[in-house]
């Protein structure tokens, strides 16, 4: 009798053995292969740019605007129609959305051509202001990363889907380290959080390979992670008179060509302020328009 129930728990033993390891042979073969989800639409992705101050000395608006470039990609479409590594702009029309500082912004936006008496120039008009979580500078490349809030018995866990800007690439990743680029906690702990609502948190980095029981995955290790500014705030520096003449507002000092006109004398009492659409500009009050229509 008792060799029969020695028999049955050895059988028994190894047909749950046998079932544990066949679950658990699914689970690495599931991790192995990184799943790809559905393409996100081009919509959530599309039309980001990085942006940098154009420091030529040259007068206004043709030089001292920005530099705008499509991230993840090699060439951006210009307001001119051209394709070029990166587009030249006069200004960034903020429009509705919260400035931020320019050498630590990320930018969605759309590119316009504008113009006036002096001749027609590209304009970014900003739809969305995403900004830096450091001074570190950003590498690899740039994803909209969200926390899928799945937990996994074992490593390496697909917890995490990545859908990389200005394409339509998505798929899942074994986690995002967003701990090593010198944030303070508290914006490591803000972007956490963003990462489990839909917009997530954008993230620049590369992968690296992770391996564990449940075997091999790609996670994202960041070089910069990016927070959307929140509407009504701002952090844009003040507006200032400069210029040859201080015919010129702005928040940074701009070059002119130093050629005296007599309406410039019109702006030594005008408000350099910011305007509706965000930009610096001088305030068109009935004084301001009267002195230059008069000029």
């Amino acid at each position: 009798m008792s060799n029969t129930k020695y028999a049955l728990t050895v059988v028994l033993g190894l047909l749950l053995t046998s079932i544990a390891f066949a679950n658990f042979e699914s689970a690495v073969n599931e991790t192995k292969s990184i799943t790809i989800l559905a393409p996100d639409s081009p919509g959530s992705t599309s039309t980001f740019f990085t942006v940098r101050p154009d420091f030529r000395r040259c007068a206004s608006p043709m030089c001292g605007g920005y530099f705008v470039k499509r991230v993840n990609q090699t060439v951006t479409n210009c307001a001119n129609g051209r394709k070029m590594a990166e587009c030249y702009v006069a200004s960034l029309d903020w429009a509705n959305t919260s400035g931020v500082p320019i050498d630590r912004a990320l930018l969605r936006g759309t590119l316009l051509t504008r113009g006036d008496r002096k001749g027609k120039y590209g304009v970014l008009k900003v739809e969305e202001a995403w900004q830096a979580s450091s001074d570190s500078r950003p590498s690899g490349e740039f994803y909209r990363v969200r926390d899928l809030g799945l937990r996994c018995i074992a490593a390496p866990c697909l917890s995490h889907n990545e859908a990389k800007l200005n394409t339509t690439l998505s798929r899942k990743i074994a986690g995002v380290d967003i701990n090593s680029i010198g944030a303070l906690d508290d914006l490591v702990s803000q972007a956490s959080q963003a990462m489990t609502g839909a917009e997530g948190v954008l993230v620049a980095g590369t992968h690296a390979t992770v391996t564990g029981p449940a075997g091999r995955a790609q996670m994202l290790k960041a070089t910069q992670f990016y927070l959307k500014a929140s509407v009504g705030t701002s952090n844009l520096k003040p507006c200032i008179k400069t210029g040859c003449s201080g015919e010129i507002c702005a928040d940074d000092t701009r070059m002119s060509t130093c050629i005296y006109r007599s309406e410039y004398e019109c702006y030594k009492k005008a408000s350099c302020e910011r305007q509706s659409n965000g930009n610096c500009g001088f305030t068109r009050t009935p004084e301001l328009t009267s002195c230059l229509a008069r000029k």
